[in-house]
């Protein structure tokens, strides 16, 4: 009774995610450009769908495990070291969500003949740089691993007034966007932190 209860949460849980993030109507094309020259560096739906599935399932094996600690608690006290297993990979879920609403946010124009990007914001005012005059340093903030095929990161672009910080999603999104992240890795020195969760 216990694991049928435990499965409808699971699947209703499911259901609010996915109606959560209804991204799955935006267009599937690898770039958009404008008339100026301008490339959107964007995720895809394809890309976001398939990272969703990996953080859900890597959420629904940590709930199991929750579920295992509490079902054998009483007779084998060992099994508590499942729980912060259990918690980081639930903890997952968050971290989409942070990356997602960051990718939301924001919109990132590259011009790869002028090496200028300007970054549309919802919640702030748009500016505009040029990667080899305005940019300070380049850093990669990222998980400490790896697990089940998924490594939350993002990359952080210090600048004279701003902080521009772009989740890995977008450098996953290949080839579209690979000339805009090449361009960073061949002209900087990218310093790399590891986090439990990077959170943006």
């Amino acid at each position: 009774m216990k694991l049928l209860i435990i499965g409808i949460i699971i699947l209703i849980a499911y259901l609010m995610i996915r109606k959560k993030f209804n991204f799955f109507e935006s267009s599937d094309t690898d770039a958009k450009s404008l008339k100026s020259g301008f490339q959107l560096i964007e995720a895809p739906a394809a890309l976001i769908r398939s990272t969703l599935k990996k953080t859900i399932s890597n959420v629904v094996i940590g709930l199991v495990l929750i579920l295992i600690t509490i079902l054998l608690f009483v007779k084998i006290k060992i099994v508590l070291f499942l729980l912060p297993i259990a918690f980081f990979l639930i903890g997952y879920f968050f971290l989409f969500n942070n990356h997602f609403s960051k990718i939301k946010s924001q919109q990132i124009w590259f011009n790869a003949k002028t090496n200028e990007v300007f970054v549309e914001q919802l919640r702030a005012e748009n500016y505009a740089f040029n990667i080899f005059q305005d940019v300070l340093a380049v850093q990669k903030i990222e998980s400490i691993q790896t697990t089940r095929g998924l490594l939350y990161g993002y990359y952080r672009i210090k600048l004279k007034d701003q902080l521009l910080e772009i989740p890995y999603l977008l450098a996953e999104n290949k080839p579209a966007n690979n000339l805009f992240f090449e361009t960073l890795v061949q002209n900087f020195k990218i310093e790399t932190q590891k986090r439990i969760f990077p959170i943006i």
